[in-house]
């Protein structure tokens, strides 16, 4: 509207801008704050008038000596009505104002934000939905579809993630690979690009086929490690606690030893020399008769020759023993 007063004319206008947004225009306060710059920017250096007078003789002729001094931008108004677009294959919200007429009619549908959009309609698509106003959660997931077991990282992936991806992560590849694939542990911790040592706790734990105790680190680091862990196994402190709890048969000093590689000095019990078919001293001394040499881990410890002919039982008592 204009409003003559004197030799001049007073333009009131308003400036009307619509937009329909699909998830850059979440935030209505500063898409104001971003027009409201731009047209006084466009005040100051004289283009509005300018496109104005561009636009028409009419407008050309009446504002021939305009001069703009100022402007009030309203607040803009962007639609909040967020729907889910189930006529489209993505799994998106929008607010274009074009919602199916059902949605319109009932109006339950709707959203206030594209956040609460997503979160009701696709929860389990979340980063799809969300597109650039959602950021990638950080972690770790497991890649299922491949062939070896593996876990990657979801903020330097190339490939697509999976459905509710958050559900799945885990904040390292050990915690990952153990949570996914305990099965095939060492594999995934190898194969998601972790190193070994990062993982291994150096700990012991049996293994029952050499019937000795192990470290629990790579292979390549050499005896006393047995290579990393299977989740299932049970974890010693040290090798003597493995001994006494995994291969309690065997004599503690004799397994730890041998699990060591450490020098075997030889328990003084006695044990049965199945080639001789007699008991003997766990002992290495030869100024002792009755010594028969360093037990192996598989034979029985027995407290007292008594003890030990007992189970030679077949044997005369006097010739039961070397001495």
């Amino acid at each position: 509207r204009s409003m003559q007063e004197s030799s001049s004319t007073i333009v009131d206008y308003t400036i009307a801008i619509e937009e329909n947004c699909v998830s850059v225009c979440s935030d209505p306060s500063a898409l104001s704050t971003q027009v409201n710059g731009l047209l006084n920017d466009a005040i100051e250096n004289g283009s509005l008038v300018q496109s104005l007078q561009a636009s028409s003789e009419t407008l050309m002729a009446l504002l021939a000596n305009a001069i703009a001094t100022s402007l009030v931008v309203p607040t803009t108004g962007v639609s909040t009505n967020w729907y889910p677009n189930w006529r489209g294959t993505s799994s998106i919200c929008l607010n274009d104002n074009n919602a199916p007429a059902y949605m319109k009619v009932f109006g339950n549908y709707y959203e206030s934000s594209l956040d609460a959009c997503c979160r009701r309609y696709y929860s389990w698509d979340l980063i799809n939905c969300l597109g650039i106003a959602g950021s990638v959660p950080s972690g770790f997931y497991p890649s299922w579809g491949r062939s070896e077991t593996k876990c990657l990282n979801s903020t330097e992936t190339s490939e697509t993630l999976p459905y509710n991806v958050e559900h799945w992560l885990e904040n390292d590849i050990a915690s990952c690979c153990k949570r996914h694939f305990n099965w095939a542990y060492n594999d995934c911790v190898s194969h998601s690009g972790d190193s070994p040592n990062l993982v291994a706790t150096n700990k012991w734990y049996v293994n029952h086929q050499e019937g000795i105790c192990q470290q629990d680190c790579p292979e390549e680091g050499g005896v006393p490690c047995g290579g990393l862990v299977d989740q299932w196994n049970k974890l010693f402190d040290t090798a003597a606690a493995c001994c006494k709890d995994k291969l309690y048969w065997i004599a503690s000093p004799t397994c730890e030893s041998v699990s060591t590689l450490s020098p075997v000095a030889g328990t003084s019990e006695w044990y049965v020399d199945w080639s001789l078919k007699k008991c003997v001293k766990d002992c290495a001394d030869s100024s002792d008769a009755n010594c028969g040499g360093i037990a192996s881990p598989s034979d029985p410890p027995y407290g007292s020759s008594s003890e030990c002919c007992d189970r030679i039982w077949y044997i005369e008592r006097e010739q039961c023993t070397l001495g």
